[in-house]
């Protein structure tokens, strides 16, 4: 994951690789079960594990 735009709340260009887990812990330095589902709960209708490369997701606060 290269694109990291900042601090959350922000978007995410998803990028080959990219899981809920691993964004939570590059934008909370925590990839805890909590921040994973943070991340999900913003992005209703997104499946964690059909993650498509370039989809936009939102990085809530």
């Amino acid at each position: 994951m290269s694109n990291k735009q900042g601090q959350p709340p922000c978007d995410h260009k998803v990028e080959a690789g990219d899981t809920f887990s691993n964004l939570a812990a590059a934008y909370y330095g925590d990839s805890s079960d909590a921040k994973s589902k943070k991340i999900a709960d913003a992005n209703p209708g997104v499946s964690p594990t059909g993650l498509q490369i370039g989809q936009m997701l939102k990085i809530p606060a």
